[in-house]
């Protein structure tokens, strides 16, 4: 009885959704700028051509780099946070909230902020390591060397506090008889945590993590605003190389046939990393 009701919603999820993703296919075969009707079939051409552009490989590199290099950062600092903020301590509820707020930002409000941080002439980063007697390890921080660093940590500023906030839902709904038997045996801190809190907030990481995996794959405007006016070739990441690809935007240059080739092969990077990572962290479930 419940079916038929499914229908009007699958059916603007197939409109939506579902026939993009099938058309893009069929654009993909296409060399197409996009602005006239004129379209020549090539095949698998804009594939064959990918496989040899370097600036994909740098693309698909940076965009792995960001989103295993800033799940990293994000869900050890978003732990070791929340081991602290489980506690009972004052302000508990404003210092979440202020981790939270970064998300709330706009991205290109969150990218200018770290284009000032990053600055070399008037940032507070170059400042401090100055006045500090460290000028020796001041760099061009969004130069082609560390510009993924950079960005990888502006992303991690940036997205911890959400993740931080799913993580401690799961935290909040362990019985504290638990934690209270932890330490009455003596269970140090790390224990404690590898014991009891990582399993049983597991299946909770995990959709943390599949949400921050297909987040980290579509990251655009942050790194966008970052990087202004244009980021260096070795700083594109999947995102950047297929609007720049699709409209221009660094080089006068239109080719939305190819661009959208690489937005398939993107599709299918994510789709093939959520069905790794669900493989990887397969494990019982706990009941409690």
């Amino acid at each position: 009885m419940v079916v038929p009701f499914l229908f009007p919603a699958l059916a603007v999820y197939t409109l939506i959704f579902v026939y993009p993703a099938f058309d893009a296919v069929r654009v993909s075969l296409f060399q197409w700028n996009g602005f006239t009707t004129r379209m020549t079939y090539i095949g698998f051409g804009n594939y064959r051509h990918l496989l040899s552009d370097p600036t994909f490989w740098v693309s698909l590199r940076n965009t792995a780099v960001i989103a295993i290099g800033g799940g990293a950062g994000i869900f050890g600092l978003a732990f070791f946070f929340s081991a602290i903020l489980q506690r009972e301590i004052r302000g508990k509820k404003f210092f979440r909230a202020l981790m939270f707020f970064p998300i709330v930002l706009p991205g290109v409000g969150v990218g200018m902020i770290w284009q000032f941080v990053y600055n070399r002439s008037w940032g507070p980063l170059s400042a401090f390591l100055n006045a500090v007697g460290l000028g020796s390890l001041d760099q061009t921080w969004l130069g082609p060397k560390l510009i993924i660093p950079s960005l990888t940590i502006a992303v991690i500023w940036t997205y911890m506090g959400f993740y931080l906030v799913i993580l401690m839902a799961g935290i909040d709904k362990i019985p504290k008889s638990y934690f209270e038997a932890a330490k009455m045996d003596g269970a140090s801190d790390w224990r404690t945590f590898w014991l009891i809190t990582l399993p049983m907030t597991w299946d909770v990481l995990v959709v943390a993590m599949v949400l921050w995996l297909i987040s980290a794959m579509k990251i655009f405007d942050l790194i966008v605003a970052t990087t202004f006016p244009s980021p260096p070739r070795s700083g594109f990441t999947m995102t950047i190389f297929i609007w720049e690809r699709a409209v221009g935007a660094y080089t006068p240059v239109f080719e939305l046939g190819y661009a959208t080739a690489l937005g398939v092969v993107l599709l299918v990077c994510v789709v093939a990393g959520v069905a790794v990572l669900r493989l990887i962290t397969r494990r019982e479930r706990i009941e409690y």
